[in-house]
């Protein structure tokens, strides 16, 4: 069983010498509450290019101390050290001990490093061997403000062809002790960690203030690790060199800052769709989609030789992805319909129809995963990421200003936008016009997901051209759901009919699809009116 917790701390290193009564005079705080000292033993694993470290995780197995077992930490949302006005969190994720011997990864946290070692062992890379003094200060009603650790550290980076499979860090060291020229360091330093708890950002400033007072400066390293580390790494552990950035205010930045955003949340959304979330996988091929649309709407200041192909592999996750989606989407869209029907044996048709869909979502997510496990999907992210540090910028074309290149993109998209709602008015009805709308559904997409891109630069006319962009992509996406629920119902039907069943109820939500679908186009052309405006594109 594991636990998560958001972490917001901050660290400081210096001398090694620091009084900790000195916390008494920190605002709010009426007394100091020290612990037992306590001596920790941590294994730290990545893959033997570090991608976790590289993505700002780190795993460790640690045995001592109030909370020993396994640990991961990512990256927490930026909002969550926003609203707490305190310094930026990390989200940690523990396992206890006895989820994994060393060297054997619990599989909850596995499955939440997967999208960042594609495939890559874990092996170890740096044992540490902490003294850590821990020191709680409380306000007038025992509350916990604030931990302070103080540590001496000892750390052991290891050379990973060094280690056997079950080899502990501490026999690995044992075995082959270090040489010169070897690829295992041995490191010290002292260093103090404030882990803000039911304090405000008032102490945490007052305890930064403290601290530096007294000699103490910030860490430039976010983790043990970072700092273990640092300072001529073993050649294994080479980083590649950053890619050219561009100017700020430019289309570059604008697209760059873009693609890096939406990249790190496909990452996020991954251990989510793994462990089959509720709405996660809808969030993850909708962020697979603002990747595409971004690559597609900016052709014009892109190196296309390299944006091309990644833009047809996101197409390709995208579909992975549908299958599982649309069967959450009926699943959903049915139950709650069956549950407004009065019939009596419309109890039997909730369940039946719950059973369906979850039976068909199983077998969707077992084969959506499998596609998440294979070297596909691996290299895709791979690719991502090199064009995150690589910018395919056409740089001439990228230094124009943000706003002018992307009121000129939201202009394209909103031609092609028009041309496909000209479409829909020109089909006849049935298939043809449900493919149209369907058309113009991705078209509304697209303007939407540039008109995000452009906020930052663009002012009110690009949160304006989202609003109404999205407004009619809901529309259309509405008259969708009907329509792939009519085609879905018939093969549901039959299979209840050939268990006996009563399929009533299933021909009367089909007729409920056509009331809902034809209820979404009478909307459609007001509010295709309001995105139709063409000053909406006029971002300078």
């Amino acid at each position: 069983m594991t636990t998560t917790h958001n972490e917001r701390e901050t660290k400081f290193e210096g001398p090694g010498v620091f009084d900790p009564e000195a916390l008494r005079r920190l605002p709010a705080v009426s007394q100091v509450h020290e612990e037992d000292p306590e001596e920790l033993d941590a294994l730290y694993y990545d893959t033997a290019d570090l991608r976790l470290l590289a993505h700002g995780i780190t795993l460790r197995r640690r045995t001592g101390g109030h909370d020993e077992g396994w640990h991961v930490k990512l990256p927490a949302d930026t909002g969550d050290s926003q609203e707490s006005g305190g310094p930026a969190g990390r989200r940690e994720i523990h396992a206890p001990l006895q989820a994994g011997r060393a060297g054997d990864v619990p599989g909850e946290l596995n499955r939440h490093l997967k999208a960042y070692a594609r495939g890559a062992d874990l092996v170890p890379v740096v044992h540490l061997r902490t003294h850590r003094r821990r020191h709680l200060l409380l306000d007038a009603q025992g509350r916990c403000l604030a931990e302070v650790a103080q540590d001496r550290v000892a750390a052991q980076v290891l050379g990973t062809e060094r280690l056997h499979p079950g080899e502990s860090a501490a026999e690995a060291a044992a075995e082959h002790p270090a040489t010169p020229g070897s690829s295992t360091r041995l490191t010290h330093w002292s260093e103090i960690e404030v882990e803000q708890e039911e304090g405000d950002a008032k102490l945490m400033r007052a305890a930064a203030k403290l601290l530096r007072d007294g000699g103490w400066h910030p860490s430039p390293s976010a983790h043990k690790l970072d700092h273990a580390l640092a300072g001529g790494l073993p050649e294994q552990f080479g980083n590649p060199e950053p890619g050219r950035r561009p100017a700020a205010g430019s289309a570059g930045e604008a697209v760059m800052n873009r693609l890096a955003g939406q990249l790190e949340l496909l990452l996020s959304h991954d251990a989510a769709v793994r462990a089959d979330e509720p709405d996660a996988v809808h969030q993850m091929r909708s962020t697979s989609r603002r990747l595409r649309g971004l690559l597609r709407s900016n052709r014009r200041i892109l190196d296309r030789e390299r944006t091309d192909p990644v833009a047809e592999e996101l197409r390709w996750l995208t579909r992975v992805l549908g299958d599982t989606r649309d069967h959450e989407v009926l699943a959903a869209r049915l139950h709650d319909q069956a549950r407004a029907l009065t019939a009596p044996a419309d109890k039997a048709l909730v369940r039946r129809i719950a059973a369906q869909e979850a039976r068909r979502h199983a077998e969707a997510h077992r084969a959506a995963v499998a596609e998440l496990d294979s070297p596909r999907y691996h290299a895709l992210l791979d690719a991502l990421e090199k064009l995150r540090a690589v910018p395919p910028l056409r740089h001439r074309r990228a230094a124009v200003p943000a706003a002018e290149h992307l009121s000129r993109a939201a202009a394209h998209d909103q031609r092609r936008l028009a041309a496909r709602m000209a479409a829909v008015r020109k089909a006849p009805h049935g298939t043809e016009r449900d493919q149209a709308l369907h058309n113009a559904r991705k078209a509304a997409r697209r303007a939407r997901h540039t008109a995000e891109t452009a906020l930052p630069y663009g002012g009110r006319r690009a949160a304006r051209f989202r609003k109404r962009t999205k407004a009619l992509q809901q529309i259309l996406g509405d008259h969708q759901d009907a329509v792939m629920a009519r085609a879905a119902l018939p093969g549901l039907s039959a299979e209840a009919r050939a268990e006996g069943a009563d399929t009533f109820g299933y021909g009367r939500l089909h007729a409920r699809q056509e009331t809902l679908a034809h209820a979404a186009r009478t909307r459609l052309p007001a509010a295709w009116r309001r995105a139709a405006a063409g000053k909406l594109t006029r971002f300078t």
